[in-house]
């Protein structure tokens, strides 16, 4: 198990303290309500009220009963009964016991018994006891015989001896009913002086002050875990993730920006996580932008060397190889021979060093990208159009300048604005850059394929196809140009867009670079990838205005270009430097050769090595 760091503890304690604070004066204040109330409810007077109330209730129901035994004793001695008993006569007697029970609404029922318990006569008042309600009590009272009462006649006596010799004995039974309120309640209130007497006697003190304090130290207890469980919970989580925060700058001081925390969560340490994740995609790309504005500064510089170097010495020797071949009067078929096809061959090759020199100072002459807010959409619109001009031109001419041609060009953009900040000249120029770099993929994949060059000459059918759209995604425009010819290596693709890497065999590698550069300028990244078309895909991706990599651009367009600083001493020499001096020693020993290197320039001729494309 983990032991939990300084974070973590100081959460805890502060949710234990929070927890405890009204805990523990909720126990002090509870047991002194609990001492107080259990002093004043032990106080013996209330003993004595209570034992007073309950003679109260117990005299009132001895005082019920014995009304009722006032009562039968009273209809037992009323003359009317006494004479309906004792006449015999069942009728008479039935209606004086109706008489009775109507008079007496107490009575449930109410009957007269001969000697031996034989019923002379009974009445009941019509409806059922209800014990829920309802507590009866059965009195018996004799009956004497009244004065002057006619004598029935005699009855044989029972021989079971109940009638003592008195034959003519009469005996009322009166059943009374009255309410079982306060019966119930003298029995509840039994009940409670007996659970009071019991917890008196069973000492008190013990009874309710430990009993309630140990309760309270449960609950203490209970209360302390439950604030630790709840402290590591909450802690914990927050504590990690800050730990994979402090991690991870830890690599990031030392220059790697690849890390990556990817926090999850909704509150304010995964708002954290996130910014510092973008944090770090904007470094990245900004130093990746840097270095490569850098790299691309020293190529310029390179490139300004190269085409300074390479245009120098191209007319002289034009003009010396076009006097040689003017001057020369001799007689000799072969001389005349190889003086011509020296003439072709240093024409075609200065034309194609001229060609590379202009390539080269357009690469050094590169302009900053002037950004103007403008609409992506529109501007790509107006692009389609454009270059749905020139491939009609193309198809019309045929000509190899066209190359649009020769493609199924088509163009995928949102009705939508999209508004950006472009250099619609640059980006003008870099989109077509691409386009046409599609076009001769799917050009050179046409010629390397049997019968192609065949089919080139003769015009038949189109080469491929290339699509360009755009989608909005997050912050940014997606620009997608899509081929379906042979695509670029994986190998390769990482270098791509560095200068003088080239595909084709008449590429400068320069091409590439300068669209990087403008994507880079107007605060983008450019990605080459696989095409769902089958062939290559180029991605650029441009900021929308108004987000932060949109100003950035905006920002770094105002200051300019990063500069490099000067070496400083013992520093390694930039490729510009390493450069130089091998083509003006290369210069000065051809210049310092002269002549002598005409048979060798022969030698190259005769072998054919010049004889086909540079």
């Amino acid at each position: 198990m983990r032991i939990p760091g300084r974070t973590e503890r100081r959460v805890v304690a502060a949710i234990l303290v929070t927890a405890l604070i009204p805990l523990v004066a909720s126990i002090v204040v509870a047991r002194t309500v609990i001492a107080r109330v259990s002093a004043t409810a032990f106080q013996p007077e209330f003993g004595v009220h209570l034992d007073r109330a309950l003679g109260v209730y117990a005299e009132l129901a001895a005082a019920i009963k014995q009304g009722m035994r006032f009562e039968a004793e009273a209809i037992a001695a009323a003359d009317p009964l006494r004479q309906s008993a004792f006449a015999g006569d069942p009728l008479r007697l039935d209606a004086e016991l109706a008489r009775v029970v109507a008079a007496h609404p107490a009575l449930v029922s109410l009957r007269v018994e001969r000697c031996g318990g034989e019923v002379a006569g009974a009445r009941e008042r019509g409806r059922p006891v209800d014990p829920t309600r309802e507590k009866t009590l059965t009195v018996r009272k004799p009956i004497e015989r009244a004065p002057g009462a006619p004598v029935a006649p005699a009855e044989p006596a029972p021989d079971d001896g109940a009638c003592d010799g008195d034959v003519d004995a009469r005996t009322l039974v009166a059943t009374f009913a009255t309410p079982s309120a306060r019966f119930d309640e003298l029995q509840e209130a039994q009940a409670f002086a007996q659970a009071y007497r019991a917890i008196e006697r069973e000492h008190r003190k013990e009874y309710l002050d430990e009993s309630y304090g140990d309760a309270f130290a449960a609950l203490l207890g209970a209360t302390i875990v439950l604030a630790v469980l709840a402290g590591v919970l909450v802690a914990r989580p927050v504590v990690d993730r800050i730990a994979r925060l402090a991690a991870a700058t830890r690599p990031v001081a030392e220059g790697d920006l690849s890390v990556r925390v990817a926090l999850q969560g909704n509150d304010e340490v995964a708002d954290l996580g996130r910014a510092f994740d973008r944090m770090l995609e904007e470094l990245e790309g900004s130093r990746a932008r840097i270095e490569f504005l850098k790299r691309m500064g020293e190529w310029q510089k390179m490139a300004r060397h190269l085409a300074h170097e390479i245009k120098n010495p191209l007319t002289p020797i034009q003009l010396a190889v076009e006097e040689c071949h003017r001057r020369y009067s001799g007689s000799d078929p072969a001389y005349q021979r190889l003086l011509q096809t020296t003439l072709e061959v240093v024409e075609e090759e200065v034309g194609t060093l001229r060609r590379l020199v202009g390539e080269f100072s357009s690469f050094a002459r590169l302009p900053q990208a002037e950004l103007e807010p403008s609409d992506l959409a529109e501007f790509l619109r107006e692009q389609g159009e454009r270059f749905a001009a020139v491939e009609e031109a193309g198809r019309e001419h045929a000509s190899d300048e066209a190359l649009l041609g020769r493609v199924d060009l088509e163009f995928d953009v949102p009705d939508a604005p999209m508004p950006a900040a472009l250099d619609r000249e640059m980006l003008r120029r870099a989109l077509g850059n691409i386009v046409r770099n599609a076009a001769q993929a799917l050009r050179d994949a046409q010629r390397a394929a049997p019968g192609g060059a065949a089919a080139e000459r003769a015009g038949a059918g189109l080469w491929g196809r290339v699509r360009v759209s755009a989608r909005s995604e997050g912050q940014s425009y997606l620009i997608a140009v899509d081929d379906d010819g042979p695509g670029i290596d994986p190998a390769v693709r990482d270098s791509v867009f560095d200068p003088y890497v080239t595909t084709r065999y008449d590429g400068t590698g320069l091409g590439l670079s300068i669209v990087k550069k403008i994507v880079v300028d107007h605060g983008g990244t450019i990605d080459v990838l696989e095409s769902p078309l089958g062939g290559a895909r180029f991605v650029i991706r441009l900021p929308r205005a108004g987000t932060p990599a949109a100003r950035a651009a905006l920002t770094a367009e105002g200051e300019g270009a990063p500069r490099e600083p000067p070496p400083a001493a013992g520093a390694p020499e930039s490729p510009a430097s390493r450069g130089r001096e091998p083509l003006s020693v290369a210069g000065r020993a051809d210049r310092e050769a002269g002549a002598g290197e005409a048979p060798t320039a022969k030698a190259h001729l005769r072998s054919g090595r010049w004889s086909g494309d540079a």
